[in-house]
């Protein structure tokens, strides 16, 4: 599945946090595996410029993200209106929620003599795999930091699994503010997911989930 480390058009003003860049280096992946049991493996690259003793820290995580839902919407649990769902879609200024579930750290040392640092986490089995819903993500990433005299130089990137959604689906999104049937398409490789208080299943779709003529 193609993994992207830019937020898309189509998944922009979802709360996603763009990439950061850093003004002494830049992460570099060699390999991206977003789900439990993945490989995450890269370099941390010194930029052009005089040389830092202070030791870079990376990081991976992985965040259960939830929309917070306008009032009259929860607890709805069959189909939300076109009109509604529409609305969610396109709001200006969603605000999302966030759990993590899993973060691990690697002091890879400093940028001084040396131009790279590699770094390689395995995550741990029964995470969930990315995957961006209308009310439920799981979201991934990772990030470098190194400390100055006053805060941090961070660099990060999301790690996006962004596919064709070919496959007609129920998708079944659950948040700790309700749970929500919802006509969609999938990617063939998306097999949803739980972590923390959300999860994401599929279910083939059935002749009462369609929308009936008025």
């Amino acid at each position: 599945m193609p993994l992207v480390t830019d937020v898309p058009d189509d998944l922009r003003f979802r709360g996603i946090e763009p990439p950061q860049e850093a003004r002494g280096f830049a992460i570099a992946l060699d390999r991206a595996e977003p789900w439990g049991g993945g490989t995450i493996e890269g370099r941390v690259e010194r930029r052009a410029g005089r040389s830092d003793r202070r030791p870079v820290v990376v990081a991976v995580r992985c965040d259960a993200s939830w929309l917070d839902v306008a009032p009259q919407l929860v607890g709805r649990k069959r189909l939300l209106s076109w009109s509604t769902y529409g609305d969610i879609r396109t709001r200006s200024v969603p605000v999302w929620l966030d759990e993590q579930l899993f973060r691990e750290r690697l002091d890879v040392g400093p940028l001084d003599e040396v131009n790279w640092r590699s770094f390689s986490f395995v995550a741990p089995d029964g995470l969930p795999r990315a995957l961006e819903g209308t009310f439920v993500a799981f979201r991934w990433r990772v990030e470098a930091r190194r400390a100055r005299r006053v805060g941090a130089e961070t660099a990060s990137l999301p790690l996006l699994l962004h596919a064709p959604q070919t496959l007609p689906v129920v998708r079944v999104e659950t948040s700790p503010i309700g749970t929500w049937r919802l006509l969609e398409w999938r990617a063939e490789e998306d097999v949803g997911g739980s972590g923390g208080p959300c999860s994401i299943t599929f279910d083939e779709r059935r002749p009462e989930d369609l929308p009936q003529a008025s």
